[in-house]
């Protein structure tokens, strides 16, 4: 709902950097703009009464030309999600213990408020890390206050793969959801793999089955702090940072507090050297270096050729052969010349809801074949991949489409679905399967799903 700048201070050279954000809703409803300029001045409200080192402080709020600004200070880092995107690998165990450990510091600082603020999007985008390990929770957007007496919140907001069961409408959040969204931002960060969301049947699969090297203690941590039901989480942001203090392998010491560069001032003139004339620049020509005559090296004696016997000559490397068509290829081959039969197993994937707009989710594709559908309560039967929560108008049949993984990659088959089945815009024949490709868009029914391979 907002674009952010880096802007610097007047007068121009004063080197004072800010972070400026500005209220632009890429939505012409007029209900939507009137929800987003709400939120937005509800974050500016929240962040003036706060003063923690890991929370940005605001400088500003002001209104111009009908258009809102929220100044803020500069951070020198970069997201979470930026740095998971950059090494494509599960992050370290121990930044990632030192960087929750800091954040329940900062959730514990917010629900300490009176009355406790609930921050309720908790996710790698929304967590800054500077290059002294200094985290910096951002974006109060969709934070709200904690009302006593309160079934649930008034409008259930999050993002799906972070966001605790009870922010879809099943209750109020509290401390205990932040709590949540900590150990599914700690499950991404550990697994380079968001957990599935809380709305759907399916669970997470164990954070060991993507990180091995993960010790036993941070996998209970995350676990405990993602439990279903709240009362089974960790109750407050401190008992959470006790646990993660147990869990670092070394004594944690606090990050140092990070000093922006500041500008270099220009070197005083003299008025004598102002007045001195200039000199016209001449090129530099180093001198010329002689080297003696290095000494005449000895002739080595002749050596005879020798015969080599057929023993000693390597062998070639011997050939794959592709077990779909007979063909030898060569050993380092990856593909078959003649089938193109795949000879290494394919990457992960994963499926990432991006329509409707305010979907935006993914999960694994952990199991072949993958079933893709819409549940029946009546029936008793749930799919692997639920659409139920998205499909409204009952679009998505109950056993809509399936993908399954083989040697050759991954492949999608429409089940005789009453809408069908499209991958980037062409329909599927049913009962057919299509090899999918990187990148790829399938949509079942008003749903649009694409498929990466990580």
């Amino acid at each position: 709902m907002a674009w952010v700048y880096q802007v610097e201070e007047l007068p121009a050279g004063s080197g004072k950097l800010w972070a400026l954000k500005e209220l632009r809703p890429q939505t012409e409803d007029r209900s939507e703009r009137a929800m987003a300029q709400g939120l937005f001045q509800q974050e500016s409200r929240l962040l003036r009464e706060l003063d923690h080192p890991n929370i940005p402080k605001i400088a500003d709020f002001f209104e111009e030309q009908g258009r809102a600004c929220l100044v803020m200070e500069f951070i020198w880092g970069e997201s979470l999600e930026k740095r998971l995107t950059l090494t494509n690998a599960p992050l370290l165990e121990t930044d990632v213990l030192k960087w929750a450990i800091q954040l329940c510091d900062a959730l514990d600082y917010l629900h300490g408020r009176k009355p406790p603020i609930i921050f309720r999007d908790m996710k790698p985008s929304n967590v800054m890390v500077t290059n002294t390990g200094l985290v910096k929770l951002i974006d109060f957007g969709i934070a709200r206050t904690y009302k006593v007496g309160k079934k649930r919140d008034t409008v259930a907001m999050g993002s799906e793969n972070y966001a605790a069961p009870e922010q879809w409408g099943k209750g109020q959040t509290d401390p205990r959801s932040d709590v949540y969204a900590l150990g599914a931002t700690m499950y991404h960060l550990l697994a380079n793999m968001a957990p599935t969301p809380a709305f759907l049947p399916s669970k997470p699969l164990p954070l060991g089955n993507y990180n091995t090297a993960l010790s036993k203690k941070t996998i209970a941590i995350v676990e405990k702090a993602m439990a279903v039901d709240r009362e089974r989480r960790f109750q407050s942001a401190p008992d959470m940072r006790k646990a993660l203090l147990d869990a670092l392998p070394m004594p944690y010491v606090p990050p140092a507090m990070p000093t922006p560069p500041q500008p270099v001032p220009q070197a005083a003139v003299t008025r004598e050297q102002a007045q001195a004339p200039t000199l016209p620049a001449q090129a530099y020509t180093p001198p010329a270096v002689v080297q003696p005559p290095a000494p005449a090296a000895a002739q080595p004696a002749a050596v005879p050729p020798q015969k080599v016997s057929p023993s000693q000559v390597p062998a070639p490397a011997p050939a794959t052969v592709c077990p779909s068509c007979g063909r030898a290829n060569r050993s380092t081959a990856g593909f078959c010349g003649a089938c193109g039969f795949a000879f290494a197993p394919p990457r992960p994937a994963i499926l990432r809801v991006i329509e409707p707009v305010r979907a935006a989710w993914e999960m694994p594709v952990a199991r072949s074949p993958m079933l893709l559908g819409r549940a029946s309560e009546a029936e008793g039967y749930r799919p692997d991949f639920d659409m139920t929560f998205y499909d409204d108008g009952d679009y998505v049949s109950r056993r809509h489409a399936r993908i399954t993984k083989g040697q050759a990659g991954y492949f999608v088959t429409d089940l005789g679905s009453s809408n069908g089945t499209t991958v980037n815009g062409l329909p599927l024949v049913p009962d057919r399967a299509h090899l999918l490709r990187n990148g790829d868009r399938i949509k079942v029914g008003l749903v649009v799903i694409q498929f990466r391979v990580r």
